[in-house]
């Protein structure tokens, strides 16, 4: 037979055919119609209730809200007080904007996970400004490795006039001074001091002076309230007196093993609290239900305003002239190796610390502490208004805040290493 004429037989396909991709077959498939769909064959995502949306836009509104209140916090004291009317109140409530912003995040994670990205944003922004106020140095210089350069011990305390605020003079001597000898700095940096001269109500008596101009051979008086003690040679280096309105600063030339060390001892202007305003102030933190019933809501937010808020502001305004002053002061008298230390007034992150920063001088707790610290320990102002700032050849080492109640001022004590031999030469 003819092969034309031979029956048409399906031939097997060969193995080395083309298959079809994966892609090529979800292509091909085909879609299942909208009737379907709608049918319920196709599963639908539920829509979240009315109550949840509410939810999530009260959350969104909530973070936002702590974002920009912890953004202001944390760049405020970029700000003048003076031109930025109330900046200064965020940054003294950045604890409070933190803690908002963290219980935000959290629920954000749990319930409204779209708006996470801005929390992160936030943080990464604001993280200088946290460690400032909270520093989380896990690791601190090593003592050993430090042991080969030259070191001292610093003090600096508000003594309240060497009072004790408690009333408690265990055996008939003055504690503050007993406590400034225990801890035994090499240099001991004062404000709100008086002349050492025996006083009964203090129960300052000559055997205490005379155990001090033993231990320090260098007592430096230096205007009506600041003073120095130190066992190496020191002077003070007199500018004049202070104007009306004005913190004090006090400079002083230490010799530490021929080393010279300018030191700034400030005490800047106070906020100048009354009992009321002190009252006032533990009666909004305890949120009485008495403030409400006697003077009325309104009442109370026209005291806060009137009692503590301009007291606040009218002393931020202060303080920023005498952060400029005190900028022109270390320009003119400070050299190398300087130390700001004392009495600020002030929060973490405030327009002073930002200003002196200027001055290529750092912060010791910034440097080598951990979490936060509160210097002040009355009236419920838990604050760290006591700072240490330095520059040049100076390493700190460790930060010691004391206990004493005495003053409503901790003491701080700082380890210095002078680095000048080894790092230079």
């Amino acid at each position: 037979m003819p092969d034309e004429l031979k029956p048409v037989v399906n031939a097997p396909q060969r193995s080395d055919a083309p298959v079809p991709s994966p892609a090529a077959k979800r292509q091909t498939k085909p879609r299942k119609p909208a009737a379907a769909r709608r049918a319920g064959t196709v599963p639908k995502r539920k829509k979240p209730s009315v109550w949840r949306r509410i939810a999530m836009v009260l959350l969104s509104i909530g973070t936002i809200v702590s974002a920009v209140g912890l953004i202001a916090a944390c760049f405020g004291g970029n700000l003048s007080p003076s031109a930025y009317r109330g900046i200064c109140l965020m940054v003294m409530t950045l604890p409070a904007w933190l803690i908002l912003m963290t219980v935000f995040t959290i629920l954000d994670l749990l319930w409204c996970r779209r708006i996470l990205p801005l929390c992160v944003l936030v943080y990464i922004a604001c993280a200088a400004g946290i460690w400032e106020f909270m520093p989380l140095n896990l690791r601190r210089p090593s003592l050993d490795k430090a042991a080969e350069h030259r070191q001292f011990t610093f003090l600096t305390y508000n003594i309240t006039n060497f009072t004790d605020l408690t009333d408690r003079y265990p055996g008939d001597i003055n504690p503050t001074i007993s406590n400034i000898l225990k801890i035994n700095a090499d240099v001991v940096n004062l404000q709100e001091a008086v002349v050492l001269t025996p006083a009964k109500k203090i129960r300052l008596g000559q055997a205490q002076i005379d155990s001090l101009h033993r231990a320090y051979p260098y007592i430096i008086m230096y205007g009506k309230s600041q003073m120095l003690m130190s066992k190496y040679p020191a002077e003070a280096i007199h500018i004049g007196d202070p104007e009306k309105n004005q913190g004090e600063i006090a400079v002083f030339r230490l010799n530490i093993e021929g080393e010279k060390v300018t030191l700034f001892d400030v005490h800047l202007k106070s906020y100048h609290l009354t009992d009321g305003d002190k009252e006032l102030f533990k009666d909004v933190t305890d949120i009485k239900k008495d403030v409400d019933n006697e003077k009325g809501i309104k009442s109370t937010i026209t005291d806060v305003k009137s009692q503590l808020l301009s007291k606040v502001q009218s002393a931020a305004e202060y303080r920023e002239r005498d952060a400029r002053r005190l900028g022109r002061l270390i320009e003119r008298y400070g050299g190398p190796n300087v130390i700001v230390a004392g009495d600020f007034n002030d929060v973490p992150g405030c327009f002073t610390l930002r200003h002196l920063a200027d001055f290529n001088l750092r912060q010791v707790y910034s440097d080598i502490g951990f979490g936060p610290m509160i210097t002040f320990n009355r009236d419920r102002f838990y604050f760290r208004i006591d700072h240490v700032l330095y520059r040049g050849d100076l390493k700190p080492l460790r930060m010691r805040r004391g206990s004493s109640l005495a003053s409503d001022h901790y003491p701080l004590l700082v380890r210095f290493a002078l680095t000048y031999t080894s790092d230079n030469h």
